[in-house]
């Protein structure tokens, strides 16, 4: 397969979980190869992965109040570039993080594959959320915000995505992306057992240079970005540690109710204006 962001030729860097994960040879984009298996978001991120625990969740609604948090984060970010406006918050699960957004000010709405959590969007949080992707969903309007929280290294066409994402930004509109970042320590002292290389879920590793380099070539200009801070539930934190290590007895003693730093080194948050 060729580079889904650049089209060159690709090899095999690594074999995670018995899955070969390749790398650009120009670009030196990571990802996995998509068209190895039928790639369906709606099947891939089905309620079983915000509840099932593996790579995905082990009860999503359960950390509610940290992703509403978590939005009002990154309002509260973004104050120093734009005042609040329309917002479309692609992947928005069921909604919590674009309702973060709506408490600081921000409209707007979310997109998001699972029809489950789009519909508990509607009905339990207030917030609208339309089913379907980025890459296939017709969407009216213009936005001052398209915003990707852990989203954009699960795209199936990330070329497509970030283009169409453009398409939708109004004039000097802005692009806000938090994603894992393949050059941290971590992944580099862990390898092919770091914990986010977790395909088909996950199927994008991006570094911060990148990610960059990708999106100034395309329209894009980058104007902030860092380390962001996160916290996730001590349940999150138990099935993801035992995706990685197997049943161990002694996770069953991470309570659920707790709050864990996650390790913010593993991320980064930048943010981009449409040229």
């Amino acid at each position: 397969m060729s580079c889904p962001l650049c089209s060159s030729a690709a090899k095999e860097a690594l074999v995670a979980k018995g899955i070969p994960i390749l790398d650009c040879t120009d670009c030196g984009h990571r990802f996995y190869n998509v068209n190895a298996t039928p790639f369906a978001p709606a099947e891939i991120y089905n309620d079983a992965y915000f509840d099932g625990g593996g790579a995905g969740y082990s009860d999503y609604r359960a950390d509610r109040q940290l992703l509403v948090e978590r939005g009002r984060m990154y309002a509260r970010k973004l104050e120093r570039f734009t005042s609040p406006g329309r917002i479309l918050d692609v992947g928005a699960a069921c909604g919590y993080i674009l309702k973060g957004f709506v408490d600081e000010g921000w409209e707007g709405i979310g997109l998001e594959p699972n029809a489950s959590m789009a519909a508990f969007a509607a009905d339990d949080v207030g917030v609208a959320v339309r089913t379907g992707t980025l890459e296939e969903t017709e969407i009216d309007g213009k936005f001052d915000l398209v915003s990707m929280i852990q989203v954009a290294a699960h795209f199936y066409d990330p070329a497509a995505a970030f283009a169409r994402a453009r398409g939708l930004l109004a004039e000097n509109g802005l692009l806000l992306i938090e994603t894992w970042d393949r050059a941290s320590f971590s992944a580099r002292i862990l390898g092919k057992h770091w914990h986010e290389y977790s395909p088909p879920s996950v199927v994008h590793w991006f570094t911060p240079k990148g990610l960059t380099d990708f999106l100034s070539h395309n329209g894009f200009e980058r104007i902030a970005g860092g380390r962001p801070s996160k916290w996730i539930s001590g349940g999150h934190a138990r099935s993801l540690l035992k995706y990685r290590l197997g049943e161990r007895k002694i996770l069953d003693l991470i309570p659920s109710w707790i709050k864990i730093p996650y390790p913010a080194e593993d991320l980064f948050w930048a943010l981009f204006r449409k040229r």
